[in-house]
């Protein structure tokens, strides 16, 4: 009789803590992009969209998720779209992975398409649904939608929101309207006096050949001015010219490798509980067969 009541003692204790276990789980992975963004003023018209196109509920279905976010001034741009190209618009700056500053940082100088929420839904053609991130240079990322002769019009202004590896919401400048999907929002052009005119180029010798566009950005940084070096000859340029093209390109100099990684997110944390608690469930077990 005492055997049966330790045993159903223990079935119990076994179940209260699977139950416990589950909505731990639950509550550590779902999304609320609402909540999510309540603090953050500046997107509210971004969170209302999301809320009238009914796109809140896939959001927050979702375990992984970034958001490339419109701030109110920015968004007003397509505030008066109707309801379905505001939908496929909207649907397109919702990216299925999880990406932050840093893992953007590890790209490098190069491009990558992203799936995004319209993807899903079976109706993209020619990759309407996928957002094309490019870095072009150290500090400055743009994205645009993957249809062959898009732009690329979203800059990246900074992150919102960084929940490793749950939720990311990056600032763009500017709406990605793909192709089919209404009229482009084309990005706005830079403040006059932004920009530094380009350097005027130096003077050449009559005798010496003219440098690729390759050799003439290189010379500018490491070169002294043309005053201060002698012209070179046509045999001396050529075999310059020759060595420069079979050296191997400088390795990227940017700091990329130096970003610290993410810290662990809520699923790992997850993961480590679950181990926790199948020991303290074998321990319980043990207990019960003595």
């Amino acid at each position: 009789m005492g055997v049966s009541a330790n045993a159903n003692t223990g079935a119990f204790l076994v179940f209260f803590i699977a139950a416990i276990l589950l909505a731990l789980s639950t509550t550590c992975t779902a999304l609320n992009i609402t909540k999510s963004l309540a603090p953050y003023s500046d997107y509210s018209t971004l969170s209302d969209l999301f809320s009238k196109t009914k796109l809140t509920d896939a959001i927050n279905r979702r375990q992984t998720i970034t958001i490339l976010a419109l701030d109110n001034n920015s968004i007003q741009s397509i505030t008066d779209r109707s309801s379905d190209e505001l939908r496929k618009i909207l649907m397109n700056h919702i990216i299925l992975d999880y990406y932050d500053r840093q893992k953007i940082q590890k790209l490098g100088k190069r491009s990558a398409l992203l799936t995004t929420l319209y993807q899903t839904t079976g109706s993209a053609i020619n990759q309407q649904g996928f957002v094309n991130i490019t870095r072009i240079a150290r500090g400055e990322v743009v994205f645009g939608s993957a249809v062959k002769g898009a732009h690329l019009v979203g800059k990246l202004l900074g992150s919102v929101i960084s929940q490793p590896f749950n939720l990311s919401v990056l600032h763009i400048s500017t709406p990605i309207v793909a192709p089919g999907f209404g009229d482009a929002i084309l990005a706005p052009p830079p403040p006059p006096g932004s920009s530094k005119p380009p350097a005027a180029a130096p003077k050449k010798s009559p005798s010496s050949p003219g440098p690729s566009e390759e050799e003439e950005d290189e010379d500018e940084a490491e070169s002294p001015s043309p005053s201060e070096s002698p012209a070179e000859s046509p045999k001396a340029g050529k075999a310059k010219a020759k060595s420069r093209s079979k050296s191997p390109p400088e390795p990227d100099s940017d700091d990329d490798d130096d970003a610290e990684e993410p810290t662990p997110s809520a699923s790992s944390r997850v993961v480590w509980l679950r181990v926790g608690v199948a020991a303290v469930i074998g321990l319980i077990a043990s207990l019960v067969a003595l």
